[in-house]
């Protein structure tokens, strides 16, 4: 074992543990084939079991990207490592990128992230690693610090988040190009890496080989200034989760008291904004783990727009995906297709049996003649909106649309009934009860969440 491998095992150490199953991010370059390299020589003594994963993210030329994925895939053949080749179709990260606002490499990072999280699930991985360096960490953090990054912008790479691990971070590039030759292994070379178009191509290729020349100790400089924002940003979240907790008001709706957020440090309320942002987003996942297709709009509100509104002065703020509004009493955050609490018939939070508008919904078991609907909690009953969609048969349906469609009958009232993944239901209620006018299909949440089955009753309790 060299010394690369030896610093690799340390860190896995750290983490892994016998039995445990591990997925390797594997592009193929210089960086990902170093690592797994050292992965295959450390599984038998680490006793961990060993998976790769390649993605082609349908943007650069088919010969280019799919001599990547024979390259990986021929390694995993010649060191016996299950692979598994995850394609996106041409044009899709484009199209993402242009909806979202955002540029090609954040949009392929999304659908990155999403096929890793997905593989994972599928073989029953306790951890996802990925080969950034010390190199990268760098890199990142110049690119936070030219957009403007807050504190945990300017941490840069988190060794571990979730299921993600990066044990090459204290590891510089010569260090992985060293292991290559004594290895005597080769690589593949991405051609975009050399197009200037993409931020951190300008900061690699042009402002790095600068900043070596006239201030060769920012290299050591910046990791430190990097570990420090860590800490700060840490602190800061903490003192936003304790201080400003947010409140379910709806699907993808969240509510805080106005006092309370006003009488907070303008840095923890701009986090509490951003907290918001990503417990909306995690609402906004898709079944299976997080779908790019499925969210549009901007991935993270830009800081000096948050600004703005946690300064006070402004009653209401698009910020990408973010709209917050200052509504009196309360401050409410929400993700495009939340619909705020206000005018709502009933908010139901837990399982149990509920008397509404002359007629009774509980949670039951599927039976047969049993009318109802599946769908997950916590459970909000209000009036139709025209922007509600259902997924029926496959298809995203307007359910004014479809209710417009249906024979004309004499319902006293229409109610829409919806969780955090959108309608799940609408009925119509007239004398002799209720009646289902349109339902979800049932294969909806992702992995963990509880689904549950609704049934209608008549108008008596009992």
């Amino acid at each position: 074992m060299n010394t690369f491998e030896e610093a690799v095992a340390r860190e896995l150490k750290t983490v892994v543990r016998k039995g445990l199953r591990l997925l390797a991010a594997v592009s193929g370059g210089a960086d990902s084939t170093a690592m797994l390299a050292a992965l295959a020589v450390l599984r038998r003594d680490l006793g961990f079991d060993l998976f790769c994963l390649h993605v082609d993210h349908g943007i650069r030329s088919r010969k280019e990207s799919r001599g990547d994925a024979r390259w990986v895939k021929k390694l995993c053949a010649d060191w016996e490592i299950p692979f598994r080749l995850v394609s996106i179709p041409p044009g899709r990260v484009a199209e993402a990128a242009r909806q979202r606002g955002i540029g090609l490499e954040g949009a392929a990072r999304l659908y990155r992230h999403a096929a890793w999280n997905r593989e994972a699930r599928r073989i029953g991985a306790d951890r996802i690693l990925i080969a950034h360096t010390r190199d990268d960490l760098r890199e990142t953090i110049l690119m936070r610090f030219l957009q403007g990054g807050g504190p945990a912008g300017l941490a840069g790479i988190p060794r571990s988040r979730g299921r993600l691990f990066r044990p090459l971070l204290d590891q510089d590039r010569a260090a992985v190009l060293r292991y290559l030759e004594d290895r005597n292994l080769s690589y593949r070379t991405d051609t975009t890496n050399g197009d200037n178009r993409f931020l951190r191509n300008r900061i690699r290729n042009r402002l790095i080989p600068i900043l070596d020349e006239l201030f060769p100790f920012w290299q050591r400089s910046l990791p430190v200034l990097g570990e420090t924002q860590g800490f700060a940003a840490a602190f800061i979240t903490a003192s936003a989760c304790h201080g400003l907790p947010w409140e379910s008001a709806g699907p993808r709706v969240l509510s805080l008291p106005r006092a309370d957020f006003f009488a907070a440090p303008e840095i923890i309320r701009e986090e509490a904004l951003f907290l918001a942002a990503d417990r909306l987003k995690e609402a906004a996942r898709g079944v299976g783990g997080f779908s790019p297709d499925r969210v549009r709009g901007a991935a993270v509100p830009r800081r000096e727009v948050i600004r703005r509104f946690a300064r006070g002065g402004i009653s209401a703020l698009d910020a990408g995906p973010l709209r917050i509004e200052d509504r009196g009493d309360r401050i409410f955050a929400r993700s495009p297709g939340g619909e705020y609490e206000a005018g709502f018939s009933r908010l139901i939070k837990e399982p149990g049996r509920y008397k509404l508008k002359g007629f009774i919904i509980e949670t039951a078991d599927p039976g047969e003649g049993k009318k109802g609907f599946f769908a997950l909690l916590p459970l909000v009953l209000r009036r139709n909106f025209h922007d509600d969609v259902i997924m029926v048969k496959g298809r995203r349906r307007s359910v004014k649309k479809a209710l417009d469609r249906m024979p004309r009958s004499e319902y006293t009232d229409i109610i829409n009934i919806g969780d955090v993944e959108g309608t799940a239901a609408v009925i119509g209620l007239d004398r002799n009860g209720p009646v289902i006018l349109l339902r979800r299909e049932k294969e909806i949440g992702a992995p963990g969440e509880r689904l549950f089955f609704f049934s209608l009753g008549g108008g008596t309790d009992v």
